[in-house]
């Protein structure tokens, strides 16, 4: 199942930031050093960072390999998964909706669906699009969500090739079979569904209780898909990806260059079998540390209110604390996380990928960490990516 480096790990990374000692980089070159030596002191195949503000690129950099065997070195143009952190273009993709009057943040998600969804314990209250977008719907990853993950090579997997503590998942991942979205999310979310189950729901009242979810996610993208007339995907190209130039991202392996992209690692001694999501919009978006600061500056020019994606408001509501039905949902917006420190970011984890993304608006400043291996059972690999997340946020630039 998807592991996920939630916000509260983001958190203490940025805890562990307000600190400021003699050993915070001055410059590029030091902070370059700093880097170079986690690197060498690290389980890491490869990472790359970047650090930007409301205008430009401040520094971007990028350490060890896209690819041990074949000796190919990450760099900020390496494009892989980024998980979870997908998300935020959900965030975006249903403001802009919400701007074009084609949704309603606290309309009943079935005015647009074409198969009902509701929760089994309270079948007379509503879901909304908003409460989607905050994880209080109260839909779960129930044991279909694992669905979702497709081997692209399946019969060229062997199993007993892999650590033991990775073979049942693999083989899991084997016996998936590649659906359509909105198929998947109607046999899992809708009662005539052939793997519907309760489980898929919390006893709690939509809008009562925060519970993150994937695959609510994923529904609110086929929320937008559904409302706006046309795929997710395309309103995502046409609405984000084009305006912003980020031509090295992608929804599937046929819209990237492959040439660039990064083998992901279990370990830096065992790859992790190339696979894609049916739910992509919930984890799945292709991307570069290039591409992604792109996006990043753009999210902290529509803070300031001055955004070229969205209106003013629209920004203002996103990166806004959230209420549905009386209570407040401390820490997020929409689909954003949102700390007491003021900081405001989202995180990533899958098989072979670990990401983190946020910005601290008073400091105008950005920064971003992308790197092909996942935490799984290495607390090394844990504790080298938060030194280098307290690093490049700890800096004097």
């Amino acid at each position: 199942m998807k592991k996920i480096i939630t916000l509260l790990m983001l958190s203490l990374f940025i805890i562990s930031c307000e600190k400021n000692d003699d050993n915070t980089p001055n410059t590029q070159v030091e902070l370059t050093n700093k880097l170079k030596k986690i690197y060498e002191e690290s389980d890491l195949p490869g990472f790359s960072v970047a650090i930007v503000n409301d205008k430009n690129v401040n520094y971007q950099n990028s350490y060890g390999y896209a690819d041990i065997k074949e000796n190919i070195e990450f760099t900020s143009n390496t494009i892989q998964n980024i998980g979870s952190i997908s998300k935020t273009f959900i965030a975006v993709a249903i403001m802009k909706a919400v701007e074009q009057g084609k949704l309603d943040l606290d309309t009943n998600i079935n005015s647009y669906l074409p198969f009902e969804v509701t929760n089994p314990y309270h079948p007379g209250l509503p879901i909304t699009v908003r409460h989607l977008a905050t994880h209080t719907s109260g839909i779960l990853d129930g044991p279909a969500y694992g669905r979702s993950y497709l081997l692209q090579n399946p019969s060229a997997v062997n199993v007993s090739e892999y650590p033991e503590e990775y073979q049942s998942y693999i083989a899991f991942l084997k016996t998936n079979i590649e659906i359509d979205d909105s198929v998947f999310l109607k046999k899992v979310l809708s009662q005539t569904g052939e793997w519907y189950t309760q489980d898929s729901f919390s006893e709690n009242a939509p809008g009562t209780h925060r519970k993150y979810s994937n695959i609510a996610a994923a529904l609110a993208a086929y929320v937008v898909e559904e409302a706006a007339g046309i795929s997710y995907e395309e309103y995502i190209r046409i609405h984000i990806l084009r305006p912003l130039q980020m031509d090295a991202t992608g929804w599937g392996f046929d819209e990237v260059n492959m040439e660039n992209y990064a083998t992901l690692y279990f370990t830096k001694e065992f790859e992790v079998p190339r696979y894609f999501l049916i739910t992509k919009a919930d984890g799945g978006l292709i991307t570069s540390s290039t591409d992604l600061s792109k996006f990043l500056i753009e999210m902290i020019k529509g803070y300031k209110g001055k955004g070229t994606l969205l209106s003013e408001g629209s920004y203002e509501e996103m990166f806004s604390y959230q209420s549905n039905y009386g209570i407040s949902v401390a820490k997020e917006g929409i689909f954003w996380g949102i700390e007491n420190t003021g900081e405001i970011g989202h995180s990533g984890g899958d098989p072979g990928i670990l990401t983190f993304v946020s910005f601290d608006p008073e400091k105008n400043k950005g920064q971003l960490f992308i790197t092909n291996i996942s935490e799984g059972f290495d607390e090394d690999i844990v504790q080298s990516v938060i030194e280098i997340w307290d690093t490049i946020t700890q800096n004097n630039f």
